[in-house]
C-alpha cells in the first residue's frame, strides 16, 4: 500500500503543479484580454449598424424611385385615355357608349393604381416587394386594354 500512497502523492504534487504552472497569466492581463475582446466586439456592433442603415436606405431610395416610376406610367395612362376621350366625342352612336363605357372603366382602374401608389403605409409595409409584383401586373393589364381600345377606335 506504500507505493499507492507514494503515487498518490506524486500525482497530487504533479497536478498542484502543472495547475501552477498553467496559471501563468497574471489577472491584470486576463482583464486586458476580455476588455479587448468586448472593444472588438463593440466595433462589430457599430459596423453591423451602419450596415443595417445602408441598407435600410438603399431600400427606401428603390420604393421611392420605384413610386416615380409607376407614377408616371399611370399620368401617361391618364393622358391616353383623355386624348382618346376628344378622339372619339364626335361619335354619336351605340359604339360611342360601349367606348365610353370601356374608356370610364379603363379610367377608373387607371385612378385605382393611382391612389394605391399614393397609400404610404401599403408602400412602406414589409410586404411591399409583393405590393410592386402585383401593382406591376395590373399596370400592365391597363396599359395593354387601353392600348387594344385604341385600335379598335
Amino acid at each position: 500500500m506504500k507505493i499507492v500512497q507514494k503515487l498518490s502523492k506524486v500525482l497530487i504534487g504533479s497536478a498542484i503543479v502543472f495547475g501552477f504552472s498553467n496559471c501563468s497569466k497574471p489577472i491584470e492581463e486576463k482583464i486586458d484580454d476580455a476588455e479587448s475582446k468586448v472593444q472588438d466586439k463593440q466595433s462589430d456592433v457599430i459596423e453591423a449598424r451602419k450596415e443595417l442603415h445602408e441598407v435600410a436606405s438603399d431600400s427606401v431610395n428603390q420604393v421611392e424611385q420605384y413610386l416615380i416610376v409607376a407614377k408616371e406610367r399611370l399620368d401617361a395612362n391618364s393622358k391616353i385615355l383623355e386624348e382618346m376621350k376628344r378622339e372619339f366625342s364626335s361619335d354619336r352612336s351605340d359604339r360611342e357608349l360601349d367606348f365610353k363605357g370601356r374608356l370610364a372603366a379603363l379610367n377608373q382602374r387607371n385612378v385605382e393604381l393611382m391612389a394605391i401608389t399614393n397609400d404610404s403605409r401599403t408602400i412602406r409595409s414589409d410586404t411591399w416587394e409583393n405590393v410592386r409584383v402585383e401593382l406591376n401586373k395590373e399596370m400592365d393589364d391597363l396599359e395593354k386594354s387601353i392600348a387594344v381600345l385604341r385600335q379598335r377606335q
